[in-house]
């Protein structure tokens, strides 16, 4: 219910008519024009810091933090009235110059499952009468106090750059104990009129709902209060890029903003931890670097209505480096002070990723879904990918501020640890896959995926150190020992510096049909020697869904009938070979030794497998079928 106006005389500061506070925010906003370069202290640059509102407009004023970041709503000269409020009651408050009308309100609101009430301060930036309607969502800033103790808790400003009435920035700032402590800032740049869902009045920690569809930029300042300034930490971009122009993402990068000086061994995940970022001002956040960067591609252009969020694969890369990077001072005169925030910007945060000096790198390729958890926001598997990318797993190595959820199951993960500032792919005929050049070693857990249970897991070496993979591992079941070893001499390959566009038509246009053909190749000839039964599940994956994880069903299907086709022959030929008497040769003719079961014809077949075994270890697809012709031939003595 509307409650009477409160009123009050408040003269203007600086004694500014209408016009000329119009004329003063145009100055702000002609300025806000200027390029900003360099990486030096952020007080070189314009605009204004936390305590220095004051030379502001109206509603900037109104909001007027101390130089330390503090806002006291009990000095408020309408505290006495919010304080007295039921839930649903309301009144309005002119400001002093008669621009504008602001609104206080009591509501019921509940976080997860916390019940309570707040006293809700809403602040009509552009005097459009919204608050007179409760208030919009383009240039109004909502100032909220958690449990109605005068203590600020969260504020929400909406930015309207353009004058388009639809936000094209929005802050959440929040506030511990009313001190200002960090900032979720988020940019429209495709200008769809969505940025964050809020619960509560802050993120409400599902992004799904918010915007990582289309080009998009969210990141996280931290509020230094000893020089009223922002600083880069956390998430600090989250970056998202459309490159088809369909509304859904195809790129996707974060950024892990952390001090220089930062231990991973006592802070692992540093850049995800809400007792730093929320919590008090450390002297090492004076010199804040880039840890981490998350960058991740959507390679076989499904990224869309159908299959939104849908990655590939992504390069995780650990370093340590200054966040200095030209451009990185975000000056926007419309936001509350301090105006100035920092980070990398959208149009240069690829290249930049591109060149990044990394420590260590890893590589993560999305193959299929894991049964084994949820990480997406759908109960249909085509749909459950994570809105972050294809990203690390703290499993086997190690690397700090990685994050989660992750899959565990089919994402092949190789890892280097060989520094580097660029990144760089190969093919290997071998697996018939792109991978990490310089990586030393990768491994991918197969099953849990269309119903299946788990399978098995392919593990990769680098036994040369040449940055080219020559010996892959197999293992099936719970058995410690591989089912199979195949190692490579000549492992050289031509490498290729990563290039989205390049990487995308390679493979999908050579890699992907290549695969499916042979995989189709050589699952024909080994019917042709010997029946198998393929699980059901693995029978539907690999004729469902997109081509990349068909061929990945299609490889465990063939990798499970080879095995089995070997190990059928090969236990026949070892039993001959095992009571074969001493010169069970010796009283058989020519024909009786080539046409009968003896030890003669046991070991052509176990020499006929080994070359199979080399050839289709090798990817060598043709002289594959061609052993598996001649064991047909052989195979009909021991059947």
């Amino acid at each position: 219910m509307m409650r009477h106006c409160w009123s009050r005389a408040r003269m203007n500061p600086r004694g500014l008519k209408p016009a000329a506070r119009r004329s003063v925010e145009l100055s702000l906003i002609v300025a806000a024009m200027g390029a900003l370069a360099g990486c030096g202290s952020l007080s070189a640059a314009p605009g204004r810091t936390a305590g220095q509102e004051a030379d502001g407009p109206w509603w900037m004023q109104e909001t007027a933090l101390t130089r330390d970041g503090k806002l006291d709503l009990k000095s408020q000269p309408w505290w006495p009235q919010a304080a007295a409020l039921a839930v649903g009651e309301s009144f309005t408050v002119p400001d002093g110059s008669g621009s504008g009308v602001m609104l206080i309100r009591r509501e019921a609101l509940t976080r997860g499952n916390r019940r309570f009430e707040a006293i809700v301060w809403i602040i009509d930036d552009d005097a459009d009468g919204s608050t007179r309607s409760g208030g919009d969502v383009d240039s109004d800033c909502y100032v909220v106090d958690w449990d109605c103790d005068g203590v600020v808790d969260r504020m929400v400003d909406y930015i309207d750059n353009d004058g388009d009435d639809d936000a094209d920035e929005m802050d959440i700032r929040y506030f511990t104990n009313g001190e200002l402590r960090s900032v979720w800032c988020g940019i429209d740049l495709d200008d769809d009129n969505h940025m964050w869902d809020l619960e509560a009045y802050e993120y409400s920690h599902n992004f799904f709902r918010s915007d990582p569809y289309g080009n998009e930029m969210i990141y996280m300042n931290k509020f230094d209060p000893e020089r009223g300034e922002w600083v880069p930490i956390s998430e600090c971009p989250f970056a998202f890029w459309d490159t088809d122009g369909d509304g859904y993402s195809e790129i996707t990068i974060r950024i892990s903003a952390s001090p220089l000086s930062f231990d991973p061994s006592t802070d692992p995940d540093y850049a995800n931890d809400a007792a730093r970022y929320r919590g008090q001002w450390q002297p090492d956040m004076q010199h804040m670097g880039v840890s981490n960067v998350r960058y991740s591609f959507d390679v076989d252009n499904l990224s869309g209505p159908e299959f939104p969020l849908h990655y590939d694969f992504g390069f995780n890369l650990v370093g340590s480096v200054p966040y200095q990077v030209s451009g990185m001072r975000h000056y926007n005169p419309r936001r509350r002070p301090p105006q100035v925030t920092c980070v990398i910007p959208h149009d240069k945060l690829r290249r930049w990723s591109d060149h990044y000096p990394a420590r260590e790198t890893g590589f993560s390729w999305h193959e299929n879904h894991d049964d084994t958890i949820a990480i997406g926001d759908a109960p249909d598997p085509k749909l459950d990918f994570r809105w972050e990318g294809v990203f690390w797993i703290w499993e086997r190595r190690f690397m700090e501020n990685t994050g989660g959820p992750n899959q565990k199951y089919n994402v092949r993960r190789e890892w280097s640890g060989k520094p580097s500032k660029i990144r760089e792919l190969y093919y290997s005929p071998v697996d018939r896959r792109l991978h990490l050049y310089g990586a030393e070693e990768g491994w991918i857990q197969i099953g849990h995926f269309s119903g299946l249970g788990e399978i098995g897991e392919v593990r990769m070496f680098d036994t040369n150190d040449n940055g080219f993979f020559d010996r892959w591992e197999v293992y099936l079941g719970d058995s410690v020992l591989p089912v199979r070893v195949s190692t490579i001499c000549d492992d050289v390959q031509p490498r290729m510096k990563f290039d989205y566009d390049a990487v995308c038509r390679l493979h999908n246009e050579q890699v992907i049909p290549a695969a499916l053909e042979a995989g189709r190749k050589l699952a024909q000839a080994m019917v042709a020697v010997r029946a198998f039964d393929v699980p059901d599940g693995l029978t539907r994956a690999a004729q469902e869904g997109p081509p990349a994880y068909r061929r990945y069903a299609q490889d465990v299907a063939v990798e499970l009938h080879y095995q089995d086709l070997r190990r059928h022959y090969l236990e026949r030929a070892n039993a001959v070979l095992r009571n074969a008497k001493m010169n069970d040769l010796r009283t058989l003719n020519a024909k009786q030794r080539a046409g009968g079961v003896n030890s003669q014809t046991a070991w052509q077949l176990v020499r006929v497998l080994e070359k199979l075994d080399v050839a289709y270890g090798q990817g060598d697809t043709d002289a594959a079928i061609g052993l598996l012709q001649e064991l047909e031939t052989i195979k009909k003595l021991f059947d």
